[in-house]
């Protein structure tokens, strides 16, 4: 048994040649996307809680295109190797599949911790609220305690909110 893919090359039939580099195209866009995507919602999610985006999580998704690339690369060769018994590339497509699940629940987890970091922002708020008059009481101790400064005197500490 011969190879089907490399049999293809061999006698020329560049239909079947077109339709295994097709489906490989096509299965590597969509994981450059899912990393795309996944690299948009991050820095979306860092520009609305305000954290400083660096060199090293941009260095995080290079590294991870590598990878998902490498890996893609790998299960294309066995693809080819399998042409024996498959006309089509599945191991690419399973592989591609899984890397594109794995890049949406990393999606749905900032959009998560989004939703989460703005939930624990409002249950503060509502927490110190609730807890105004003591806060205010402890406000007016403060403002109202003195401290020495280094000549026996006393020097009245100010807060204000």
């Amino acid at each position: 048994m011969t190879p089907l893919f490399i049999t293809s090359i061999i006698n020329e039939d560049w239909n079947q040649f077109k339709a295994f580099l097709t489906v490989l195209i096509v299965l590597y866009t969509c994981v450059l996307f899912a990393v795309l995507i996944d690299l948009y919602f991050g820095v979306k999610r860092a520009n609305r809680l305000k954290i400083v985006r660096t060199s090293y999580g941009y260095r995080r998704t290079i590294t991870k295109l590598t990878s998902y690339f490498g890996l893609l690369l790998m299960l294309s060769i066995a693809d080819i190797a399998a042409s024996v018994i498959f006309k089509m590339p599945y191991f690419t497509v399973i592989g591609a599949l899984g890397i594109v699940i794995v890049e949406g629940k990393s999606v749905f987890e900032n959009l998560k911790q989004e939703e989460k970091s703005m939930d624990e922002v409002q249950k503060a708020l509502l927490i110190l609220f609730e807890n105004r008059e003591n806060i205010q009481s402890l406000i007016t101790f403060l403002n109202t305690t003195r401290s020495p400064d280094g000549g026996g005197k006393g020097v009245e500490k100010s807060i204000k909110l």
